[in-house]
């Protein structure tokens, strides 16, 4: 018998060819187990023959999800390339998975009551999103806000503000085993006077500052830094800083940088003050921009796109489980050793 309406097949239609009630089709759909074998194939002969396409709208409402997933980014000035980097291996996850991506910035104060904090629509309106992905700098009382809400979150903890890291739900790149590698191996090369460049009042800094001391502590040397900001922009950083320690005559033969665009900074001020790199300074650089290979700059590297994908499957994992704890999960960093460093060693016939 024809359909009397003959536009797009509906649900009704489904459950009118195969006998069966709407209820029923709405369970095969939302792959049920409270579906007998032989009333399944009935309910999907029909919706092959038919065309029918459900409405995945519709299926969220029933299952209570939105297929969507937030990603906020909290107190940056933009989406860096560090961030640039994770947020597309998320998007792929989720795209792979089935979810959507939404994205939102966010500044709040540290000190502001979670009660308090004026949440983006995609945060305060309930059900817009499934979990939410916090990156940027964050401060516990944004986590409680979504606690409250009931809202499931996962942080990338590299990020959170005076030392606070989550018991379960985070993703965290090794940025402090990767600073102290990238120091002992300068030391196996035989330097001494090694500096640090980076602005601790940044928590990935910071973090990367304590595992340059606690390498160089370890070889029995000690940390030389400069940590304080000369400049918004990390090149202008980097240079002013490489700048301000070249003319305090202090000594000098490697450096540690928090971010290769620091390192490309310092780079050039070296080269104005008619230092060569590495001839006269090694150095290092935490790969972020893709512009270390280019510049031959040894690197600490994580795979951010990795990183993404990993705060994904987290927030994933957290609403399939109706928003129970997941285990936090590390992603290393490595080495990477391009000629931006020398050995600096009196036995030049000593094999590293």
């Amino acid at each position: 018998m024809a359909r009397k309406n003959q536009g797009v097949p509906t649900i009704k239609d489904v459950a009118h060819k195969a006998a069966v009630s709407i209820g029923t089709v709405s369970r095969v759909l939302n792959a049920s187990d409270n579906v007998d074998a032989a009333l399944r194939e009935k309910v999907t002969k029909a919706i092959r023959e038919l065309g029918y396409r459900p409405n995945a709208r519709a299926q969220s409402f029933v299952r209570e999800r939105s297929n969507v997933i937030a990603f906020v980014l909290s107190n940056g000035i933009g989406l860096s390339s560090v961030y640039a980097r994770i947020l597309l291996g998320i998007e792929e996850f989720c795209a792979d998975s089935g979810y959507h991506l939404l994205f939102t910035r966010f500044r709040y104060e540290a000190n502001r009551a979670p009660s308090d904090l004026h949440l983006p629509s995609v945060l305060a309106a309930r059900g817009m999103a499934d979990c939410v992905i916090v990156c940027g700098t964050n401060h516990p009382n944004l986590l409680e806000a979504l606690r409250a809400l009931g809202m499931s979150s996962v942080v990338l903890a590299n990020d959170m503000a005076d030392g606070f890291l989550p018991a379960a739900n985070y993703v965290r790149y090794d940025d402090l085993g990767g600073s102290s590698a990238a120091t002992q191996y300068l030391i196996r090369l035989g330097h001494r006077d090694i500096w640090f460049i980076g602005d601790t009042s940044i928590p990935v800094y910071r973090s990367m500052y304590n595992g340059y001391v606690a390498a160089m502590e370890t070889g029995g040397l000690e940390p030389r830094a400069h940590t304080v900001a000369l400049a918004d922009d990390s090149f202008d950083n980097g240079h002013a800083a490489m700048s301000h320690i070249l003319e305090q005559n202090a000594p000098l033969s490697a450096i540690v940088a928090g971010s290769d665009d620091i390192a490309h900074g310092a780079r050039d001020a070296l080269r104005q003050h008619g230092k060569d790199v590495p001839r006269d300074v090694s150095l290092i650089g935490f790969e972020q921009s893709g512009g270390a290979r280019a510049a031959h700059l040894t690197c600490i590297q994580v795979n951010m796109a990795e990183v993404g994908r990993q705060l994904a499957r987290l927030a994933l994992a957290r609403v399939a489980g109706g928003g129970r704890d997941q285990a936090p999960v590390t992603i290393p960093a490595t080495i990477v050793r391009r000629s931006s460093c020398r050995p600096l060693r009196l036995d030049d016939s000593m094999l590293l």
